[in-house]
């Protein structure tokens, strides 16, 4: 973030001289109105009452603002009775007494936090700025404190103050923009039109009062305190609209900005990029295995993940950019300028790293991790619901990849859209489009095929073929995953006894979700699915994650007990990823663990994931288990966990996942070729439980279409 930080502070160090230059016009005005108001000092008179009476009422606003649910968004209403000083008391007395209640304002407001040091100067010389200049302008009208006691206001004099009002109520206004213009990076007359619509919802709520406050004060002063309780009521009333729409417009729990207000800030702020020819990007952040810090510590954990991290990017971030937490573990993050996409993507690298430091909440130290899709305004999409979406799947991309951050591509945009194809999960499902290929897992000791690993396709009329990783995480998450799982069940058991029939004795293994292991009705499902395709339990293993076992570890543990007691294999897949403890691995009924591939894959590179294989295998034979390892894909790699003592072994040096077809000729010949002689064996006795290996070691050719030793 050091570029955008540098902006940022260019973009202060402007606001600040703009404000020091206010400073100074502020000062030379009220010297001048002093100067010209020389032998006026006894004029107040029989005023001088009412004018201690808004001049403190001023004082009182300025110090303690209405909070529209922030430090950094208060409304003082205070204009209105600045104004009224203007009428019932000379110009210099006006400026003089304004200017000392926004200082003596703005300094206990900074006293409290809220506010920076040049703060406090620039408010007061702002509201003094534009007292002066409705003073002038009202003068050139009309005598604005001609009101006294007994005297009756005329319609010239109401028409002349209602404009000096709408006057210095438009330079207060556009004192207050051009800063935050020149802050937040961004065109002056757009930050002067944001700046002059809140004003209107704050100071607007008693605009037009100044001169019914000034005769009432003047004529009937008893009347005073039914007049300030009517400014109360309405004062309140503003407080709670403003404290209303500050909880629509921000998440209530990190105190950034909220879906709503992405939406309605990040359209705006692409507009000010198109009308400066220039360019911005969205991001798309969702963290990683953030659902298993509140499975396992507590919500109250996540929750404060999830502020210390809008923390960080609030702080982070520069004022031409936008922040906000848009539901659950997803933030959006509006570039309101960009040099083009390698910048683009060069910040989210490093808001990726700022992510990733390491954290403390209530004294746990935790670390998370995030995937974030990137995409570009106009480039990818010419309004921000578009480029949102393609910066969603470029997120999703960053996650199935595993490469942190994804800048989207036209290749991205032709993979279809998660929540479409959830929609079109169910027909897909009932229209045959969902088909099996498989993968063999290989024995170590005597390279005979013992099971096949069932992984789901789906051949899309429209989109082709589309990987799971794009909609089996939104699926997980319906109630479409349990006819998901009864379909690929039936249709891998069914394979299963196809083979069988034709003498191919391997067992079948399915992946479970979540979903499943919550589902009393689960295992019962299964036997009679076994039953129907007349296959006995022990040929069917479910291997499941260990993430979904930790969702709810005692739950989980009672359906995986039922489901051993019928004779279903259970293996935990992608061990070493999740957040499984010894003790709940301990509890577990399971037969097998499956070393995920990322540690599988680097073996020969380094020694750090040798000891955590080593350590698992040692794990898995203490405990009585047998260990899987995924991703074998060289013959060094497939030495190393030979020698390790791992059990049996998958991935693409034995074989590509294959459809029944292309799979049958290998499964037909039965073992793979370990480079050591095999005794030889019957391919119908190839029991699962005690497999007889085969007597000859394979002479025939690598299969073309498997990129094997596997023999056809």
């Amino acid at each position: 973030m050091e570029k955008r930080l540098i902006v940022k502070f260019r973009g202060e160090r402007r606001a600040a001289v703009f404000a020091m230059a206010c400073m100074v016009v502020a000062g030379f005005m009220i010297v001048v109105s002093w100067l010209f108001a020389v032998g006026q000092m006894e004029s107040l008179g029989d005023r001088t009452v009412i004018f201690g009476l808004f001049a403190s009422l001023l004082v009182l606003l300025e110090a303690k603002p209405m909070n529209e649910g922030d430090a950094q968004r208060s409304a003082t209403f205070s204009w209105t009775f600045a104004f009224t000083l203007l009428l019932i008391a000379p110009l210099n007395f006006a400026l003089t007494a304004n200017f000392g209640a926004a200082m003596v304002g703005e300094v206990i407001r900074r006293r409290r936090g809220r506010e920076t040091e040049i703060a406090a100067g620039f408010v007061a010389a702002r509201s003094t700025i534009s007292l002066f200049t409705a003073g002038v302008a009202g003068g050139v009208m009309t005598e604005l404190d001609a009101v006294t006691v007994g005297s009756e206001p005329d319609l010239p004099w109401l028409a002349a103050v209602l404009g000096a009002l709408a006057i210095g109520f438009v330079v207060n206004a556009f004192i207050a923009g051009a800063a935050s213009g020149l802050e937040q990076q961004v065109p002056v007359m757009q930050a002067v039109r944001v700046r002059a619509f809140s004003q209107l919802r704050t100071d607007g709520y008693l605009f037009g009062l100044a001169p019914i406050f000034a005769v009432v004060g003047a004529s009937a002063l008893i009347l005073m305190p039914v007049l300030l309780m009517v400014v109360w009521v309405i004062l309140h009333s503003a407080s709670v609209a403003l404290t209303n729409e500050h909880q629509a417009t921000t998440d209530v729990l990190t105190g950034i900005p909220n879906r709503r207000t992405f939406e309605t800030r990040g359209t705006l702020m692409l507009e000010a990029a198109q009308l400066q020819g220039g360019q911005a990007a969205l991001i798309h952040l969702d963290l990683d295995g953030f659902k298993a810090i509140n499975d396992r510590l507590g919500h109250q954990y996540g929750d404060g993940v999830l502020r210390q991290l809008a923390e960080r990017l609030e702080n982070a971030r520069s004022g031409t950019d936008l922040v906000a937490r848009l539901g659950g573990d997803e933030f959006g993050i509006v570039l309101g300028q960009v040099s083009g996409a390698s910048d683009a993507e060069s910040v989210a690298r490093r808001i990726l790293y700022l992510v990733e430091e390491p954290l403390v909440v209530d004294g746990i130290p935790l670390q998370v991790s995030a995937s974030l899709g990137v995409a570009l305004f106009p480039e990818h999409g010419d309004n921000l619901a578009t480029v949102l979406h393609h910066a969603d799947l470029a997120m999703y991309r960053a996650k199935t990849d595993d490469v942190g951050v994804s800048l989207f591509s036209t290749g991205t945009a032709l993979a279809p859209g998660r929540l479409s194809l959830v929609g079109e999960l169910g027909a897909a499902i009932e229209n045959g489009e969902l088909t099996l290929h498989y993968q063999p897992k290989v024995d170590m000791a005597s390279g005979r095929i013992l099971s096949v690993e069932a992984l789901l396709r789906w051949n899309h009329p429209e989109h082709g073929q589309v990987s799971p990783g794009w909609f089996m995480p939104m699926a997980e998450q319906t109630d479409l995953m349990r006819d998901l799982t009864d379909y690929v069940l039936k249709l891998a058991l069914e394979q299963c006894a196809t083979w069988h029939r034709k003498g191919i004795m391997v067992g079948v293994a399915v992946n479970a979700s979540a979903r499943n292991l919550h589902d009393v009705r689960f295992p019962n499902r299964i036997a009679s699915f076994l039953k129907e395709k007349g296959l006995d339990a022990g040929w069917l293993e479910l291997e499941i994650t260990e993430n979904t076992i930790m969702e709810d570890p005692r739950r989980s543990s009672a359906i995986l007990a039922e489901l051993r007691s019928l004779g279903v294999h259970i293996s935990i897949d992608d061990f070493g990823t999740g957040y499984s403890s010894l003790a709940n691995l301990r509890d577990l009924t399971i037969d097998r663990i499956k070393i995920d591939r990322s540690f599988v894959v680097g073996l020969t590179e380094g020694s750090a994931d040798l000891t955590i294989v080593r350590s698992v295998v040692e794990l898995g034979r203490n405990l009585g288990l047998s260990v899987v390892a995924e991703g074998v894909e060289t013959d060094e790699v497939l030495a190393i966990v030979r020698d390790i003592g791992v059990d049996e072994f998958q991935g693409y040096l034995a074989s590509r996942p294959m459809s029944p077809e292309e799979l049958e000729p290998v499964l037909i010949h039965g073992y793979f070729d370990m480079g050591e002689p095999k005794a030889d064996a019957v391919n119908t006795n190839n029991q699962r439980q005690n497999p007889t290996p085969p007597a000859t070691r394979s002479a025939a050719p690598p299969s073309s279409e498997a990129s094997t030793r596997l023999g056809v």
